[in-house]
């Protein structure tokens, strides 16, 4: 019977909707009902707003999904090649000014060994005793010069000129200090008569003699350095010589070297145009492919020049320099990972190796150029003009002891006798460097020559000089900010990624939702779920919305639509409680929800 009555209603409630939606009522039967064009007008904007909304978050977040995703995958190929047409030497790049005169100038250490008993150097339980004086420190201003492009190979040619400026402030002592070292032009002199026969040996002696020349010189220090002196032999070896033999007419260290852009020679470097791996490698010295100083592999031009390197550092390959004042390529090994001005580097370091001469590593034995010594210096003395100089770290850092047990005065330290460049992995641009290098002069007896007869053997430090360049904290930071670009963009691929999912997902979830809030109402009581079904009808009418205007026809809805909306309206679960008659007025309309677009109040019969 209550069944009966419930379905009863329910079908007058149905009818009654129906007639209102086909037009078939009085006035009688309705209280309110709203005119069919606003109702349509209302109904197309829910159908426009939903449709818009679902439209703008749908092609959204595909965009941002899709976007966030080519970050991901491809920019960090895109930032390489972008890096590496940064990195290329050519005109107009940002590493060419640079590369041609750099922003900050560089500054010059030169420290001298004061040989204070060379009085005694016959007295073989005697060792030569060395006063370390300096740093004389020159301002250096380099430039290159006679810059030409060679886009057949990729390459380009110049020669390098600078200018030197004493800095006395940063000097510890001035250049009219005087200073006592090895007579070179007398060493020299002795060398190249080595294996000369008995009387041109006994003519370099008389010769000696008649110039009045020692074992050593005392000099300024500007004089044995970038000013040079006269020698009396040297004027006469130029007349007896060719010019190749002996090119000075004074005699100095750096002589010859200041705002000249010949003594270092013609270099010939590649630009990595079409190679990146090239990048700052050497092609030619001298217009030679390889130099002339060294047998086998060690006369290779190997390395870079010192300015560029190719980008993407490996801890387990080496990398080389070639540095002009030996004629030939030094190899530093990875040492340590450092941190420069916040930027992480790869230290690379000149150990034994570096400076062997075939003791400790047969592939180096061609540096020793016919001299056997134990390792830790380097004969150069055929690029010097047979001049008997030997190349080490200062105070003979990482040499054999028996260079240190043969003078007194030196005392080697890591800190500030090591030879390394710290290099940016990603970029390979050097941020720190220490070029350390000191000179030695051989001196040994010559039976035939009288101011050398009794002389032991000896490894007489001269001088060692320190160019150490630290890049600028700012241009470090500019380096830096560069290359947190890919991590940045990376952030943002996963940030776009993950919005454009949600959004993406924003209208299925918010419909799963109300549907399972819909479901929820069934278990409350009738006005609770009167209530609710304005919620579920709201959102029925606008997932009906495009359905209703396609069944539309000359502006009327079709019985079928309103059918199908009245059904998901009043449907009700098959167990409804019995609504307590004295909680509800059976004279109070019940108010329909929305329906089609259309507000109306139902009559209960």
């Amino acid at each position: 019977m209550l069944q009966t009555m419930q379905h009863s209603a329910a079908d007058t409630e149905k009818a009654t909707v129906y007639q209102l939606a086909n037009g078939n009522h009085t006035n009688g039967d309705i209280t309110k009902v709203r005119s069919p064009t606003e109702a349509v007008r209302k109904r197309n904007m829910l159908v426009k707003k939903f449709c818009n909304r679902r439209c703008i978050l749908t092609s959204s977040g595909l965009l941002l999904a899709a976007s966030g995703t080519f970050f991901l995958l491809f920019f960090p190929i895109i930032f390489q090649d972008i890096l590496q047409e940064e990195l290329k030497l050519r005109p107009g790049s940002r590493s060419y000014d640079s590369w041609v005169s750099p922003p900050f100038p560089l500054a010059m250490d030169v420290y001298f060994f004061n040989w204070t008993n060379p009085e005694d150097i016959t007295n073989h339980s005697t060792k030569p005793i060395l006063e370390e004086l300096g740093p004389y420190r020159f301002i250096e201003h380099p430039t290159k010069v006679d810059i030409e492009w060679h886009d057949a190979n990729a390459t380009v040619s110049y020669r390098k000129k600078s200018l030197y400026y004493f800095d006395e402030e940063g000097s510890n002592g001035t250049l009219d200090d005087v200073i006592s070292s090895i007579n070179i032009v007398a060493v020299s002199a002795a060398k190249r008569s080595k294996y000369w026969g008995y009387l041109k040996q006994k003519g370099v002696s008389v010769g000696l003699h008649v110039y009045e020349q020692k074992i050593n010189v005392v000099k300024t220090a500007g004089e044995l350095l970038f000013d040079g002196y006269e020698d009396n032999m040297v004027l006469m070896g130029k007349h007896m010589f060719d010019a190749d033999e002996v090119p000075f007419d004074r005699v100095g260290w750096f002589y010859t070297r200041n705002n000249s852009a010949d003594l270092i020679g013609h270099y010939n470097i590649h630009t990595g145009a079409e190679d990146i791996g090239m990048l700052g490698k050497m092609g030619e010295w001298n217009y030679q492919p390889r130099t002339n100083f060294f047998e086998g592999n060690c006369g290779m031009l190997n390395g870079s020049a010192g300015e560029f390197f190719p980008p993407g550092l490996s801890k387990q390959r080496p990398i080389e320099l070639f540095t002009p004042d030996m004629c030939r390529s030094l190899p530093l090994d990875f040492e340590e990972e450092v941190t420069i001005h916040g930027q992480k580097a790869y230290k690379y370091s000149g150990d034994r190796r570096a400076i062997d001469n075939g003791t400790l590593y047969p592939e180096t034995a061609c540096f020793s150029a016919g001299e056997i010594v134990p390792s830790g210096v380097l004969n150069i003395s055929s690029c010097r003009f047979g001049t008997p100089v030997f190349v080490s770290f200062p105070h003979y850092y990482g040499a054999d002891p028996f260079y240190l047990d043969q003078v007194e005065g030196l005392s080697p330290s890591k800190d500030k006798h090591q030879f390394y460049m710290s290099l940016e992995p990603t970029t390979s641009v050097p941020l720190d460097v220490a070029a350390r290098l000191q000179l030695n002069i051989m001196i040994e007896p010559y039976e035939n020559i009288n101011i050398f007869s009794e002389v032991p053997r000896v490894f007489l430090p001269v001088l060692w000089f320190e160019q150490h360049v630290l890049m600028p904290a700012e241009l470090a930071g500019e380096i830096g900010q560069a290359l947190t670009i890919p991590s940045i963009v990376r952030c943002c691929g996963i940030v776009m990624v993950v919005f454009g999912v949600v959004m993406l997902l924003w209208v299925p979830l918010g419909r799963l939702f109300h549907r399972r809030r819909c479901v929820a109402g069934t278990t409350i009581g009738i006005k609770e779920q009167a209530a609710l079904n304005g919620v579920c009808s709201f959102n029925l009418a606008t997932e009906k919305g495009l359905l209703a205007s396609s069944e539309k026809t000359n502006g009327k809805t079709t019985p079928a639509t309103a059918i199908v909306l009245v059904d998901k309206l009043l449907e009700k679960p098959e167990k409804q409680p019995l609504a307590d008659s004295a909680q509800t007025s059976p004279d109070e309309p019940e108010s329909a929800p929305l329906i089609d677009g259309r507000n109306v109040t139902i009559i209960n019969s």
